[in-house]
């Protein structure tokens, strides 16, 4: 069945050895000697670093409980280690490795990308899923962009700490005309696009379909055009040090893939079919 052949597929990937250190595997029911998993079993509490992203991981404006797809994943990944709580701590993205290496969160969960330039700071787990990248521009297209080739002349942006502001960077640093913006959220990133100020932006397709989804007055418009970065693989970071915890994670995440509820949560946010967010071709610049 399809069913059976993406389980493989996910099974065939996850045991094929990576060159990469971060994506270490774990063994089975042997978990290092840190205190890092204990420690989280102790208090049967985890707190998470997200920058309140919509539709990863924020705290619901109507109920004020904790939702989203990594959220989800999280709830299902940590409750067989006895985890019963989940705790947020709201950072702005570019400032989630820091918050995380400075004991303000235990793991970060917001859509995040696994690259070697991160992977320096941080220590990922196996990859969870794929996500992607939108250009988004104001209702109309006014400057009449179609794809990154057309970016000379104009303003363009994304927000800190992305691997999108890196991208963008690296076509201004060869075309002099482009200018980069780097915002701190997607809100502010929307009311530029808004006002006019901003041509096109960069940032995660689903946020951009969740924002029309949730408001389809907004005056903005997702272009049918597909980025050469617009797949990566997303991945949950922990500190370097909590090695028990990250192996905890990935045999557990493992687990959760196989049983199926894996696709349960992707069809919850509308992330269908479960092929399109897995394997991952671009995983890990």
């Amino acid at each position: 069945s399809e069913n059976m052949k993406f389980d493989m597929m996910f099974v065939k990937l996850i045991a094929k050895p990576l060159a990469l250190a971060l994506f270490a595997a774990c063994s089975v029911g042997a978990y290092a000697a840190d205190d890092s998993l204990s420690k989280i079993q102790s208090a049967k509490k985890i707190v998470v670093c997200s920058s309140n992203d919509l539709p990863y991981a924020y705290r619901s404006p109507t109920t004020g409980e904790l939702e989203g797809t990594d959220i989800d994943m999280l709830r299902e990944i940590f409750a067989p280690l006895g985890v019963t709580t989940i705790e947020l701590n709201e950072v702005p993205f570019s400032g989630m490795i820091s918050a995380l290496n400075s004991k303000r969160c235990d793991v970060i969960a917001d859509n995040v990308a696994i690259t070697t330039k991160r992977a320096a700071q941080v220590s990922f787990s196996v990859p969870m899923y794929r996500a992607g990248v939108a250009l988004v521009t104001p209702k109309g297209n006014p400057a009449n962009i179609k794809s990154d080739a057309d970016f000379s002349g104009h303003n363009i942006g994304t927000y800190l700490g992305t691997v999108q502001l890196d991208w963008m960077n690296g076509l201004a640093q060869k075309d002099s005309t482009i200018k980069v913006n780097a915002y701190k959220n997607i809100p502010q990133i929307l009311a530029e696009l808004r006002a006019g100020r901003l041509d096109v932006a960069a940032f995660d397709d689903m946020v951009a379909a969740h924002a029309l989804k949730t408001d389809p007055s907004l005056p903005i418009e997702i272009l049918d055009y597909r980025l050469t970065i617009a797949d990566y693989a997303v991945g949950a970071a922990f500190r370097t040090e909590d090695i028990a915890l990250r192996q905890a994670f990935n045999e557990e995440y493992r687990k959760f893939q196989l049983s199926g509820k894996f696709r349960e949560v992707l069809a919850k946010w509308g992330m269908t079919p479960a092929e399109r967010y897995f394997p991952f071709p671009n995983c890990c610049n």
